[in-house]
């Protein structure tokens, strides 16, 4: 663990203390470690899922976690986030740099002439010079490479919030395709629901039971039924070609996901731990202040421009008239100071310049601290309202079916009336959507809070609750 990211809350908690922030941290070192390993492993998998689909044209199987990691080997945006902690990185390198002895070497050949009372002569000069200096004392040089430091850790933080979207976005993808295939299942209920009204009404009809109407009226909400069924048939095989395009996998390839339905698993965490450990471990506010922390380098960059600078310096030259250039030698070692005195207040208006950033980079801090509170907060209250959904809908679909096979009875029985019948399996169906709407959204809603809470990518999503339960 990087020290500088363990100390920023204490370095910053004058300011953090008024929105409650708790110290941020990461791990960037094995966020990196986590991602070559999910690379090479979802590498491996997109290779065999690729060939056994194109050569035997057969469905994959596939789970959550095997999602995951798919969309996080193949998601663009997440390698332009590792790309950009790479450049990050090297750019640590390039700064410090500025510490490393500079060593040049300077060849040069001439041939020269000159005239002296009206007597010309020629000649050749040749000359060797290696030079190396190295810098002593550069307060600007040790700013610009803790700036440069922190932007790195920032990076690496925002690496982490890319991985975290990444993984919220197969998880809803995945979870979007059991949704729809369930609600497949409830159209084609319902159109055997119709289905076997409908018999019913043409025997009623023959016997001169009931009129016309009522087979007529039967067939229309059949009717009705099979065009759901075709939309809900559509829109899951829409949300099978999008799961594979984020995963990286043909779009026509054959989904099976090991998970058949959605369900339902107590989610014990309270609003409190929550956003206690999202301010203290979600990358967005780590990345935040670390730009905090780059813009006091930033401010301490500016100020160091009137601070003198040295540099020692050592040198070997040899000087000749042939190539080698060895007829006379000499060498060189000192130092040099040099110092910006006076500059028009080009410095002071650029120490100036800084704080202001340095002021809205606090400013960005407090707020982003604040964005993660919310999200924390909506996603905890949307997890909350979708669990009492769950029940409430749970209830309406075993009522729905009982009043659906009361007034079937009622009808065949000649004392009920074929709209109680149709009125109830249009009920019952809506209730069996909303049952499952309700398990999509709470499992929906976990994945969220556990992106809001920042929840280690390398976790299965769900384990969350344990792992802020354990502290």
């Amino acid at each position: 663990m990087n020290t500088k990211i363990m100390t920023v809350a204490a370095m910053l908690a004058a300011y953090a203390c008024t929105v409650g922030a708790a110290a941020p941290q990461t791990d960037t070192v094995k966020l990196v470690h986590f991602q070559e390993k999910a690379t090479a492993q979802a590498a491996m998998m997109t290779k065999a899922y690729k060939n056994q689909a194109q050569t035997n044209s057969q469905s994959v199987s596939i789970t959550l976690p095997q999602s995951i990691a798919l969309a996080l080997q193949n998601n663009r945006t997440l390698h332009q986030s590792q790309w950009d902690y790479e450049a990050a990185i090297a750019q640590v390198g390039v700064a410090t740099s500025g510490r490393n002895p500079v060593v040049t070497y300077n060849y040069s050949a001439n041939h020269t002439g000159n005239e002296v009372n009206g007597v010309s002569k020629t000649g050749n000069a040749f000359s060797h010079q290696l030079g190396v200096g190295v810098s002593v004392f550069n307060r600007a040089l040790d700013a610009q490479i803790e700036a440069a430091k922190y932007s790195r850790d920032g990076s690496g933080a925002a690496l982490t919030e890319a991985a975290q979207t990444a993984k919220l976005t197969a998880a809803t993808n995945y979870l979007s395709l059991i949704m729809s295939r369930n609600k497949v299942n409830v159209a084609e209920q319902t159109v055997r629901d119709y289905e076997e009204h409908l018999k019913n009404a043409n025997l009623q009809y023959q016997v001169g039971i009931v009129s016309k109407s009522d087979v007529l009226a039967t067939n229309t909400r059949l009717a009705n039924a099979k065009t759901a069924l075709v939309e809900a048939k559509n829109a899951a095989n829409l949300a099978e070609a999008k799961f594979n395009n984020h995963v990286g996998l043909p779009v026509s390839t054959p989904i099976v996901t090991a998970d058949k339905e959605l369900s339902y698993a107590p989610y014990g965490i309270s609003l409190e731990s929550a956003k206690s450990y999202g301010v203290a471990h979600r990358g967005a506010i780590v990345q935040a202040a670390m730009a905090v922390k780059a813009a006091e380098e930033n401010v301490g960059l500016a100020d160091a421009s009137d601070i003198p600078v040295v540099k020692a310096n050592a040198s070997r030259r040899m000087n000749g008239a042939h190539w080698a250039g060895n007829d006379s030698k000499d060498w060189s070692v000192g130092a040099t100071l040099s110092w910006n005195v006076w500059d028009g207040g080009q410095s002071k208006a650029n120490v100036s310049a800084a704080k202001a950033k340095l002021e809205k980079a606090k400013e960005a801090y407090a707020q982003t601290i604040e964005t993660v509170q919310l999200q924390i907060q909506e996603g905890y209250l949307n997890l909350k309202a979708a669990e009492q959904k769950i029940q409430s809908t749970h209830a309406a679909v075993e009522a729905g079916q009982e009043d659906f096979r009361i007034k079937t009875l009622r009808y065949r029985s000649g004392v009920g009336t074929n709209v109680d019948v149709l009125d109830a399996e249009t009920s019952l169906a809506t209730a069996r959507n909303n049952y499952v709407d309700a398990l999509y959204n709470y499992n929906l809603s976990i994945a969220t809070l556990e992106k809001a809470m920042g929840i280690p990518v390398d976790s299965a999503v769900g384990t969350g609750v344990n792992i802020v339960n354990q502290g």
